[in-house]
């Protein structure tokens, strides 16, 4: 007995649902970022950066506190940048700096250092 177009319904639909639903689970939606929001502002990491990592990271990642890394300088940052960890734990996920407290302002402004290629 061969199923009717209304048997095969349910079916199509709940194949569907299930293929949108894993789709939206895979991945990110955007591995490379957020497009930078402040277009034409030009960021350095001495001139604006550093002063956000200073006041935001270093109680955890000054190469003494309880964080793995050393954001004192850019070098200490810079492999982190280049596997994009801070885009993704900083802009993305903003799971970083833990307990929150980054406001969007600095996290944009991260957001456009990374995109424009993290000059020093």
């Amino acid at each position: 007995m061969k199923p009717s177009s209304i048997q095969k319904r349910p079916l199509v639909l709940l194949l569907t649902l299930l293929s949108v639903v894993l789709y939206n689970a895979c991945g990110k939606d955007d591995p490379e970022g957020p497009a930078c929001t402040l277009p034409g502002v030009s960021f350095s990491y001495n001139t604006n950066i550093k002063p956000i990592i200073d006041h935001y990271c270093l109680s955890c990642h000054s190469g003494s506190g309880p964080g793995p890394h050393d954001y004192r300088t850019y070098e200490g940052i810079k492999a982190l940048l280049d596997d994009g960890k801070v885009l993704e734990r900083v802009v993305i996920e903003k799971t970083m700096p833990q307990g929150g407290g980054m406001s969007q302002a600095a996290r944009d402004s991260i957001n456009c250092w990374i995109q424009s290629g993290y000059p020093k």
